[in-house]
Protein backbone atom coordinates (compact mmCIF):
# COMPACT_ATOMS: atom_id res chain seq x y z
CA UNK A 1 0.00 0.00 0.00
CA UNK A 2 1.31 3.44 -0.97
CA UNK A 3 1.65 5.66 2.10
CA UNK A 4 2.78 8.98 0.72
CA UNK A 5 5.16 10.44 -1.81
CA UNK A 6 8.86 11.31 -1.82
CA UNK A 7 9.80 13.97 -4.36
CA UNK A 8 13.37 14.82 -5.29
CA UNK A 9 15.36 16.21 -8.17
CA UNK A 10 18.11 18.65 -7.24
CA UNK A 11 21.16 16.98 -5.75
CA UNK A 12 21.33 19.69 -3.07
CA UNK A 13 17.82 19.06 -1.69
CA UNK A 14 17.81 17.71 1.85
CA UNK A 15 17.33 14.88 2.53
CA UNK A 16 16.36 13.26 -0.77
CA UNK A 17 18.76 15.02 -3.14
CA UNK A 18 21.05 12.04 -2.60
CA UNK A 19 18.63 10.05 -4.79
CA UNK A 20 19.87 12.07 -7.78
CA UNK A 21 22.33 10.27 -10.08
CA UNK A 22 24.53 13.36 -9.65
CA UNK A 23 25.01 12.79 -5.92
CA UNK A 24 28.71 12.21 -5.16
CA UNK A 25 28.41 8.62 -3.97
CA UNK A 26 31.14 6.56 -5.64
CA UNK A 27 30.33 3.18 -7.11
CA UNK A 28 32.46 0.30 -8.34
CA UNK A 29 31.20 -1.70 -11.30
CA UNK A 30 33.29 -4.30 -13.13
CA UNK A 31 36.42 -3.27 -11.19
CA UNK A 32 36.13 0.39 -12.22
CA UNK A 33 35.30 3.21 -9.85
CA UNK A 34 32.96 6.06 -10.80
CA UNK A 35 32.43 9.24 -8.76
CA UNK A 36 28.65 9.01 -9.23
CA UNK A 37 25.89 7.10 -11.00
CA UNK A 38 25.82 9.91 -13.57
CA UNK A 39 29.50 9.30 -14.41
CA UNK A 40 28.81 5.58 -14.84
CA UNK A 41 25.70 6.21 -16.94
CA UNK A 42 27.48 8.57 -19.33
CA UNK A 43 30.54 6.33 -19.56
CA UNK A 44 28.34 3.42 -20.61
CA UNK A 45 26.76 5.56 -23.33
CA UNK A 46 29.99 5.70 -25.33
CA UNK A 47 32.41 3.03 -26.58
CA UNK A 48 35.54 5.06 -27.36
CA UNK A 49 38.13 4.28 -24.63
CA UNK A 50 39.63 7.80 -24.40
CA UNK A 51 36.11 9.26 -24.16
CA UNK A 52 35.03 6.86 -21.43
CA UNK A 53 38.25 7.42 -19.45
CA UNK A 54 37.75 11.19 -19.61
CA UNK A 55 34.10 10.88 -18.56
CA UNK A 56 34.96 8.63 -15.63
CA UNK A 57 37.51 11.11 -14.30
CA UNK A 58 35.51 14.32 -14.90
CA UNK A 59 35.41 16.48 -11.79
CA UNK A 60 32.26 18.51 -12.47
CA UNK A 61 28.86 18.33 -14.16
CA UNK A 62 30.01 21.05 -16.56
CA UNK A 63 33.04 19.00 -17.58
CA UNK A 64 30.79 15.97 -18.09
CA UNK A 65 28.44 18.02 -20.28
CA UNK A 66 31.35 19.32 -22.37
CA UNK A 67 32.79 15.84 -22.83
CA UNK A 68 29.39 14.40 -23.80
CA UNK A 69 28.91 17.12 -26.44
CA UNK A 70 32.35 16.35 -27.87
CA UNK A 71 31.61 12.62 -27.93
CA UNK A 72 28.24 13.22 -29.61
CA UNK A 73 29.98 15.21 -32.35
CA UNK A 74 32.39 12.34 -33.01
CA UNK A 75 29.55 9.82 -33.21
CA UNK A 76 30.90 7.44 -30.58
CA UNK A 77 27.55 6.72 -28.89
CA UNK A 78 26.58 3.07 -28.65
CA UNK A 79 24.13 2.04 -31.34
CA UNK A 80 22.04 0.15 -28.78
CA UNK A 81 21.96 3.02 -26.26
CA UNK A 82 18.23 3.69 -26.39
CA UNK A 83 17.59 0.00 -25.79
CA UNK A 84 19.98 -0.39 -22.83
CA UNK A 85 19.98 2.98 -21.04
CA UNK A 86 17.26 2.04 -18.53
CA UNK A 87 19.16 -1.13 -17.58
CA UNK A 88 22.36 0.92 -17.21
CA UNK A 89 20.58 3.37 -14.89
CA UNK A 90 19.11 0.47 -12.92
CA UNK A 91 22.50 -1.20 -12.39
CA UNK A 92 24.19 2.08 -11.47
CA UNK A 93 21.55 2.91 -8.88
CA UNK A 94 21.50 -0.60 -7.47
CA UNK A 95 25.27 -0.46 -6.95
CA UNK A 96 25.08 3.03 -5.44
CA UNK A 97 22.57 2.00 -2.80
CA UNK A 98 24.18 -1.41 -2.25
CA UNK A 99 27.65 0.07 -1.72
CA UNK A 100 26.78 3.23 0.26
CA UNK A 101 25.16 2.52 3.63
CA UNK A 102 23.88 6.03 4.43
CA UNK A 103 21.93 6.41 1.19
CA UNK A 104 20.76 2.79 1.35
CA UNK A 105 19.28 3.44 4.79
CA UNK A 106 17.53 6.59 3.57
CA UNK A 107 16.08 4.74 0.57
CA UNK A 108 14.82 1.89 2.75
CA UNK A 109 13.32 4.39 5.21
CA UNK A 110 10.98 5.59 2.45
CA UNK A 111 8.99 2.41 3.10
CA UNK A 112 6.33 1.97 0.43
CA UNK A 113 6.16 5.61 -0.57
CA UNK A 114 5.98 6.55 -4.22
CA UNK A 115 9.32 8.06 -5.30
CA UNK A 116 9.10 10.80 -7.91
CA UNK A 117 11.88 12.60 -9.77
CA UNK A 118 9.97 15.89 -9.78
CA UNK A 119 11.19 18.10 -12.63
CA UNK A 120 9.62 20.13 -15.39
CA UNK A 121 12.62 19.51 -17.67
CA UNK A 122 12.37 15.73 -18.11
CA UNK A 123 9.43 13.52 -19.01
CA UNK A 124 11.46 10.32 -19.39
CA UNK A 125 13.42 10.02 -16.13
CA UNK A 126 11.17 12.52 -14.34
CA UNK A 127 7.50 13.41 -13.98
CA UNK A 128 7.59 16.55 -16.20
CA UNK A 129 6.54 18.51 -13.12
CA UNK A 130 2.85 17.75 -13.62
CA UNK A 131 2.83 13.97 -13.25
CA UNK A 132 2.55 13.29 -16.98
CA UNK A 133 6.15 12.07 -17.34
CA UNK A 134 7.28 8.44 -17.12
CA UNK A 135 9.28 9.00 -13.90
CA UNK A 136 11.58 6.11 -14.80
CA UNK A 137 14.21 7.21 -12.28
CA UNK A 138 11.59 7.04 -9.53
CA UNK A 139 10.46 3.63 -10.79
CA UNK A 140 14.08 2.43 -10.77
CA UNK A 141 14.62 3.67 -7.21
CA UNK A 142 11.49 1.87 -6.02
CA UNK A 143 12.69 -1.34 -7.73
CA UNK A 144 16.13 -0.97 -6.10
CA UNK A 145 14.45 -0.35 -2.74
CA UNK A 146 12.37 -3.52 -3.12
CA UNK A 147 15.41 -5.59 -4.10
CA UNK A 148 17.48 -4.29 -1.19
CA UNK A 149 14.59 -4.99 1.17
CA UNK A 150 14.38 -8.60 -0.09
CA UNK A 151 18.15 -9.05 0.21
CA UNK A 152 18.08 -7.72 3.78
CA UNK A 153 15.25 -10.11 4.69
CA UNK A 154 17.11 -13.05 3.13
CA UNK A 155 20.29 -12.24 5.09
CA UNK A 156 18.28 -11.98 8.32
CA UNK A 157 16.72 -15.41 7.72
CA UNK A 158 20.13 -16.97 7.02
CA UNK A 159 21.52 -15.89 10.42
Amino acid sequence: MNKGVVRFHDVHEVPYGVFSPLSPHPIVIRHKQYPSVHHYFLTERFRDAPVTAALRSATSVWELDRLVKEAERTGSQREDWNRVKVDVMLLGNYMKFKQNEAVRSLLLETGDKLIIDHTTSDDFWGDRGDGSGKNLLGVILMAVRDRLRRETATKAREK
